[in-house]
């Protein structure tokens, strides 16, 4: 049970342990000036018993201050440095102690400092440490998604949009029928469509023009240098007669050239 509570975020808040405890510590902290990772890392370990290292922490941290395309749609902590990119999903980040943080402004809008009395807090070797839930205003487990594997027990939630969770929460409040939401993604400009109930289909752009097929985006999950390494897979094995890439680490721009009578 203590691994899945670990691995599984929950679905009031959308935490797991490890990230609840950062939110407890800048709120508890109100960390509206830039601060090191590193440093807000250690102040997190002492404020909430965190007993499972820094490192680990660090990479916390940084994700939820991801911003890239199939990361955050709202990130709760601001990315001032290298945090990492769409290129290699985020693992290209600097070391912590290069980066600075601080929270999002939208973050207590979400999680209401009036709300702060009522909740839960859990207590470890005599001291009060981070709420057992927050209750945000809206279900950020929808927002930025989920996805964890502990014990006998594994979930993966999409991200939806925003002003889509919004709109169907007011309809509830109204007692009417929801609308069926489809995944979001900020700054995604492929597809996302249902393809049955609960599966969905996400495609990059693409098109084929002089011998050349240009792709201007690729799948969620589908990190930029993973797919040009299948590439040159594909340009070793001769299927493909290579390509070229203008991709930044916040779009993508990659060339491929095709090879006579073959498909891709």
């Amino acid at each position: 049970m203590a691994d899945n509570i670990r691995s599984i975020p929950s679905v009031v808040d959308g935490f797991k342990p490890g990230q609840r405890k950062i939110i407890f510590t800048c709120f508890k902290t109100d960390l509206r000036k830039e601060v090191k990772v590193n440093i807000l890392s250690g102040t997190v370990g002492a404020s909430s018993q965190y007993h499972h290292g820094e490192v680990s922490l660090h990479s916390t941290i940084i994700g939820l201050a991801h911003d890239f395309v199939g990361s955050n749609n709202i990130n709760l902590l601001l990315p001032i440095g290298q945090f990492g990119s769409r290129l290699q999903g985020g693992k290209d980040s600097a070391a912590a102690r290069y980066l600075n943080t601080k929270l999002n402004a939208l973050s207590r809008l979400i999680f209401h400092k009036s709300d702060d009395m009522i909740l839960n807090y859990l207590n470890e070797e005599n001291l009060s440490i981070e709420p057992e839930y927050y209750v945000p205003i809206i279900p950020m487990i929808l927002i930025n998604g989920a996805d964890g594997i502990g014990t006998g027990w594994s979930t993966n939630i999409p991200n939806y949009n925003p002003k889509d969770v919004i709109k169907n929460i007011r309809k509830m409040l109204d007692d009417q029928p929801l609308e069926e939401m489809i995944p979001y993604y900020r700054n995604f400009i492929g597809s996302i469509k249902k393809i049955e109930s609960g599966r969905f289909q996400i495609d990059g752009v693409w098109e084929e023009e002089d011998g050349e097929v240009i792709i201007s985006e690729l799948p969620i999950g589908q990190w930029t240098s993973v797919f040009t390494a299948y590439l040159d897979d594909l340009a070793s094995k001769n299927i493909i007669d290579g390509y070229t890439s203008q991709s930044s680490d916040k779009t993508v721009n990659l060339k491929v050239q095709l090879r006579e009578k073959k498909l891709i």
